[in-house]
């Protein structure tokens, strides 16, 4: 009997596979004939299947793909979740603004979520960084583990129905503290999936999907290693969707918004619509590659 699923983990050779209509799990194998058109299924892919039994099945169709991150291998994401530290660690714009690049140039929507909100005294940073965002068109959310806030977080778990997460951040941003915060009313077991998404200091590139508020989160170790040298510096000129709105309006086409003439995004930085942190951290990714 044929049937459509979505591949939640693999294993070896085995795809297990989560079907659309009774949303059970079944063990798959792919078709041979993907070995021969070089094609391997990926977690997220979209699938036919023909079950064998009550457990088992045989992927004989995957759809086509409308993203893939490498490295984990990871399809079809709808939204990467961007959790960063505004301070312990001390906020590191650069690194914010590069997942930002990155992501923006795989065209998967960001979501910003600042943790620790509770340890801002002042509202110095908030002027200086974290207000700049959701201005340049960001989704933003601040968020504190340690405060109650329910109607921030009632906010923030809306955005997970029906999608695809992936958790990113660097170490000690709050990632697993979140998670566990999310899942408080879940029926996952919380440290089944705050121990697979802490694995980022072990060298395993699987991954898998989780269901979480009525969508799916992907467990990723290792994304936080990702960078952009295999990358051209035209694409990058336009990962930022902020840049590609104005990069139109540069006097040159192949214009890389450093040290060119007549650049829009060096007018917009002039002009304090764009703030000159961000700009400065694009000139410093670009001058990596």
């Amino acid at each position: 009997m044929h049937q459509t699923g979505m591949i939640v983990q693999i294993i070896s050779e085995f795809c297990y596979v989560k079907n659309n209509k009774d949303h059970q799990i079944y063990v798959c194998k792919a078709k041979g004939i993907f070995r021969h058109q070089e094609i391997n299924p990926v977690v997220g892919d979209y699938v036919q299947f023909e079950k064998q039994d009550d457990k088992q099945g045989i992927i004989y169709q995957i759809a086509p793909r409308k993203n893939e991150l490498y490295r984990p291998r990871i399809a079809n994401v709808d939204q990467v979740i961007i959790i960063t530290a505004m301070v312990e660690p001390t906020f590191n714009s650069y690194l914010l603004n590069k997942y930002l690049a990155f992501i923006e140039y795989k065209e998967i929507k960001p979501v910003i979520v600042f943790t620790k909100k509770d340890l801002i005294t002042t509202d110095e940073l908030y002027q200086k960084y974290f207000n700049w965002y959701s201005q340049l068109g960001y989704e933003v959310y601040f968020i504190s583990n340690k405060i109650d806030d329910k109607a921030t977080w009632q906010q923030f778990e809306q955005i997970f129905q029906n999608k695809i997460s992936v958790f990113t951040g660097q170490t000690g941003s709050g990632k697993s503290s979140t998670l566990n915060t999310l899942l408080q009313d879940e029926v996952i077991k919380t440290q089944e999936i705050s121990k697979a998404l802490g694995r980022g200091k072990h060298t395993t590139t699987t991954s898998a999907l989780y269901e979480l508020l009525d969508g799916m989160i992907a467990d990723t170790p290792g994304f936080s290693t990702f960078d952009l040298r295999d990358y051209q510096k035209a694409s990058l000129a336009r990962a930022y969707n902020l840049f590609a709105q104005y990069a139109n309006e540069c006097k040159f086409r192949t214009c890389l918004h450093l040290h060119e003439p007549h650049c829009k995004i060096k007018a917009l930085v002039q002009d304090k619509v764009i703030p000159l942190f961000f700009y400065n951290d694009y000139v410093r990714i670009m001058q990596e590659q």
